[in-house]
């Protein structure tokens, strides 16, 4: 499958993730924000519609006995290249390119140590033959204005192989006017649900 084919793949997941789930998004400058477990497990879901089940789409993939370590044993391994990746797109429990499509590593505001995180992803290709790895910054900051979206998202991407630095997704204008449609959907589902438990109690 071609690089071009996989990346729209992505773009279109990332899109409806940010229209269905501005809440959750937005809950990331909360005190007690969303994990980005919990987030790239909406990607996911995004991703398995894009591929039609003709991948498996895997959040922290567990590969015990495939020549990798399992996610809860990684958690304690000193070596941070060791820990799964948050998302696989491939057919379980096989190795080599025409099985292995894509990686993903997903942040939500910022990458602290860019080459670290680079590191793990090569290697994780590499081991398994993915076609290619994607860090995928999510961007989220505070909006800055009245007419803007409480928080705003100006997702970045790399992908390897390839250039190692990040590139935008969207342009400026189009991630703040996603965010602000995200945020309108948002409110707009909020706005039904309490019309619907007011009608409820009458």
């Amino acid at each position: 499958m071609s690089y071009i084919n996989i990346e729209a793949r992505l773009r279109t997941a990332l899109v409806t993730l940010i229209l269905d789930e501005y809440s959750l998004l937005e809950s990331v400058q909360l005190p007690l924000p969303a994990s980005e477990r919990v987030i790239a497990n909406q990607l996911a879901w995004r991703l398995r519609t894009e591929y039609e089940r003709s991948w498996d789409v895997d959040v922290e993939y567990n590969r015990v006995g495939h020549g990798s370590v399992g996610t809860a044993a990684a958690r304690n391994q000193p070596d941070p290249t060791t820990r799964p990746v948050d998302i696989s797109i491939h057919h379980r429990g096989r190795t080599g390119r025409n099985d292995n499509l894509m990686v993903l590593e997903l942040k939500t505001h910022g990458v602290p140590d860019l080459p670290a995180e680079v590191a793990r992803l090569e290697k994780t290709q590499q081991q398994y033959g993915y076609q290619h790895a994607v860090l995928l910054d999510l961007g989220i900051t505070q909006g800055s204005g009245e007419d803007e979206a409480p928080v705003v998202l100006q997702p970045s991407w790399l992908w390897l192989p390839g250039v190692k630095t990040l590139s935008p997704v969207f342009d400026e204008e189009s991630a703040r006017q996603l965010s602000f449609d995200g945020w309108q959907a948002r409110k707009g589902r909020t706005a039904a649900f309490i019309a619907s438990q007011a009608a409820g109690r009458d």
